[in-house]
């Protein structure tokens, strides 16, 4: 039992740590390249277009602030739970400009690249956003795993 707890909580560490990096090396990369993210913003047409810039700082100062919170456990939940909701809003864009029949190219991953399969892109974000929701699941329980070992003592009996 000890073995399976040590391999779960291993498996929620590298995750934890994975997507951290993840956050930061998108977010780099987009900070390299802030008028495309930009510019992919404003194509979208969803906001106006004088909040693209606005936009783009506030997505990468979040992506930012979700990385470095993942690396260290004590932030992990508010990272957790920005993470979330920022991929659950990455699913809802994407949701949003497939039903509109757009056709995009985005900046998502920090370089600019057509979407070409809409099934494909949110399929991608639904499973960044259920490893964010386990990441906070994770964050939020009280004990350390779930396999708790109770010592019954009888001796009084």
């Amino acid at each position: 039992m000890m073995l399976k707890e040590k391999i779960v909580r291993f498996c929620l560490l590298l995750l934890r740590l994975g997507m951290g990096g993840f956050f930061l090396f998108v977010a780099a990369r987009k900070l390299l390249h802030l008028d495309q993210l930009q510019e992919t913003i404003d194509r979208f047409a969803i906001f106006p277009e004088a909040w693209g810039h606005p936009l783009a700082c506030l997505g990468v100062s979040c992506e930012i602030a979700v990385g470095l919170g993942l690396l260290f456990r004590r932030t992990c939940a508010g990272a957790a739970l920005l993470g979330s909701a920022l991929t659950f809003t990455f699913v809802a864009l994407f949701v949003q400009g497939w039903a509109r029949g757009l056709s995009l190219s985005c900046n998502c991953i920090g370089v600019e690249r057509v979407v070409t399969s809409y099934p494909f892109e949110v399929a991608w974000r639904l499973v960044l956003f259920f490893l964010m929701l386990i990441l906070l699941w994770d964050s939020c329980r009280k004990g350390k795993t779930y396999f708790n070992v109770t010592r019954l003592d009888f001796s009084e009996m």
